[in-house]
C-alpha cells in the first residue's frame, strides 16, 4: 500500500486540537503560549501579530466579501513551534536551508502572499522538514520497530481509515514507505529529543498541540491526521486537527 507519496510541497506540518490541561502556575502566565527553557519564549503577543496580519490579509482578499479564517490560534503557536524545533535541529546537525525558497508557489497553495508571516512559517516548516528528513535517512535504521509501525497502524484504525489488523497492515507496506516511515521516526526522535533538552512546555491553553512530522491524506474523503508526530498532552481518536494540511 503506496500510502505516502504524492504529496505536495506543503505537507502536513502542524495537527492541533485544544484542551486545557494543567501546567504549574509558574509556567501559566498568560503572555507566554510555549515555555522554551533557557530560550526566549513563544508570546501571546507574536502569536496575536500574526493572527491579526492573517485576518487583515484575508479580509483585504475577500473585497467586503465574509472571510473566514482557516486556522485556529493553536495552529499558529503549533507553526511558530515547530519552526523553532526544526530551526534548533537543523542548527545541530548543521543542515541549511537552500539559498531559494518557494514562498511564491506556497503562497499560491494557501492563499497568501508570499511576504506574509504565515506563508514563511509554512514554507520554511515544509522545506526544514524535508532537509531533515533527508540528512536522518542515512543514519536511521533498515527498518522501523513494529513498536512504531504499530503506533503508526493505531491511528489509521483510531481515524477508521483501515479494515484489517496489524500484521495485513505492515505486510501492506512497500519499501519505500517503511524508508519514508522510517526517516519520519528518525526526525521525531530527534525532535523529542530537544524538546526534553529545552524543557519545552506548552500554555495550558495549547496543551493538546500535535507537531506533526508526517500525515496521510485520504484520496477519497481529503481528510488527512498525523501518523507520525510528537504530541503535547493526550492524543488519540478523540482529537480533532484544526490543520492538518494546506496542499
Amino acid at each position: 500500500m503506496t500510502m505516502l507519496r504524492a504529496r505536495r510541497l506543503v505537507s502536513a506540518v502542524v495537527a492541533a486540537s485544544l484542551t486545557v490541561g494543567g501546567l504549574s502556575a509558574c509556567r501559566s502566565q498568560p503572555a507566554v503560549a510555549v515555555y522554551i527553557g533557557q530560550g526566549g519564549p513563544i508570546t501571546e503577543h507574536r502569536v496575536q501579530q500574526i493572527w491579526d496580519d492573517t485576518s487583515d490579509l484575508l479580509k483585504a482578499a475577500a473585497d467586503g466579501r465574509p472571510a473566514r479564517m482557516p486556522i485556529a490560534r493553536a495552529d499558529v503557536v503549533g507553526l511558530l513551534l515547530t519552526n523553532e524545533l526544526y530551526d534548533r535541529v537543523a542548527e545541530r546537525d548543521r543542515v541549511t536551508l537552500p539559498a531559494t525558497m518557494p514562498y511564491d508557489e506556497v503562497a499560491g497553495q494557501i492563499g497568501l502572499p508570499a511576504t506574509a508571516d504565515i506563508t514563511r512559517l509554512y514554507t520554511e516548516n515544509a522545506v526544514l522538514r524535508q532537509t531533515l528528513l533527508q540528512s536522518v535517512a542515512a543514519t536511521a535504521p533498515a527498518q522501523p520497530t513494529d513498536e512504531d509501525l504499530r503506533e503508526v497502524y493505531q491511528r489509521f484504525a483510531d481515524n477508521e481509515a483501515i479494515n484489517s489488523d496489524f500484521a495485513a497492515f505492515k505486510n501492506s507496506l512497500q519499501a519505500a514507505d517503511k524508508q519514508e516511515l522510517q526517516g519520519a521516526f528518525a526526525l521525531r526522535d530527534s525532535v523529542e529529543s530537544l524538546v526534553g533538552e529545552l524543557d519545552v512546555e506548552v500554555s495550558p491553553r495549547y496543551e493538546n498541540l500535535e507537531l506533526a512530522i508526517s500525515s496521510y491524506t485520504d484520496q477519497n474523503s481529503g481528510r488527512s491526521f498525523p501518523i507520525v508526530s510528537v504530541p503535547f498532552g493526550e492524543t488519540g481518536s478523540d482529537s480533532q486537527p484544526l490543520v492538518v494540511d494546506v496542499s
